[in-house]
């Protein structure tokens, strides 16, 4: 089955984008809450295997509170295959990480024709002097240490979006999202050039362009898992990310097949009226 972390593609897994970020995910980056609408696809397959199409869509919402990034990403896919065979598979995601990157609460389930076949909840936390740590209370018994580099996903969008400005074109870190019992992986950032967002985006009615009309670039991200020395990424990720956080075109690379996620909609969400005494705004 698809799996990707929530980086700046916000799969992901959002994809989508802690411990020692340079820029505060409080507002000085400028990431616009939004909720957007991708449409699925299988790009391409290798020969001789069992899969024959994916389709279906994927949602994404980033929301600001006061306090914190919350995140709603949800998708439906339909797998076929050779024999005949289908699978639905419903994925939701939840996250509540806080505006300066110590605290992440997730929740993630999946179903399989509508029956739950994986489920995990807990809380994870960073601390700048020393190993974070990640407990799930679902299941029960699971717990990871998250070494000194690892960033949750708001802030390490964050991150790469700083370092993208700033003309840097490699950064590499760790990332834990909760998504699934894997624990922390190692992602490898690869930023190019800038291109135009709208070049191979089709505009419809449902698309604010008011959202695609910052600076963008593309980028190739791998991700490797922190226990093993693998050297071969288990997936990568070649997508148009925009300095305010949105994402206009994701390609998701497996070894066997390539699928494709097209923006079809996308809108901006209301900022929050903080009072001062908040740490809406706030430098960490």
């Amino acid at each position: 089955m698809i799996r990707t972390k929530l980086t700046i593609a916000g799969l992901l897994a959002g994809l989508f984008l802690a411990g020692a970020s340079s820029a505060s995910a409080a507002g000085v980056s400028g990431m616009v809450p939004h909720r957007a609408l991708y449409q699925v696809t299988l790009s391409s397959v290798k020969s001789g295997g069992q899969l024959v199409d994916i389709r279906g869509k994927m949602y994404f919402e980033w929301k600001k509170t006061c306090e914190s990034w919350t995140t709603d990403h949800r998708s439906t896919l339909l797998y076929e295959y050779s024999d005949g065979t289908s699978s639905r598979i419903n994925s939701d995601f939840a996250a509540y990480e806080s505006l300066d990157g110590k605290d992440l609460n997730f929740s993630s389930r999946r179903e399989n024709n509508g029956t739950l076949f994986e489920e995990f909840r807990g809380h994870a936390s960073l601390n700048a002097s020393a190993d974070g740590s990640a407990e799930y209370t679902v299941p029960g018994n699971l717990k990871f240490k998250l070494p000194r580099d690892t960033f949750f996903p708001m802030q390490h969008t964050d991150e790469i979006l700083a370092r993208a400005r700033k003309g840097e074109k490699f950064f590499h870190a760790s990332l834990f999202d909760g998504s699934d019992d894997k624990g922390p992986q190692q992602v490898n950032v690869f930023i190019g050039e800038a291109v135009d967002p709208m070049k191979n985006l089709k505009v419809t009615k449902d698309i604010d362009l008011a959202l695609l009309k910052a600076p963008a670039h593309k980028m190739r991200i791998a991700f490797f898992p922190t226990e093993d020395d693998a050297s071969t990424a288990e997936y990568e990720m070649d997508l148009v990310a925009l300095d305010n956080g949105v994402v206009s075109d994701i390609d998701v690379i497996y070894d066997n097949f390539t699928i494709s996620q097209k923006l079809v909609a996308i809108q901006p969400l209301d900022m929050p009226a903080c009072t001062a005494n908040s740490s809406y705004g706030a430098k960490p």
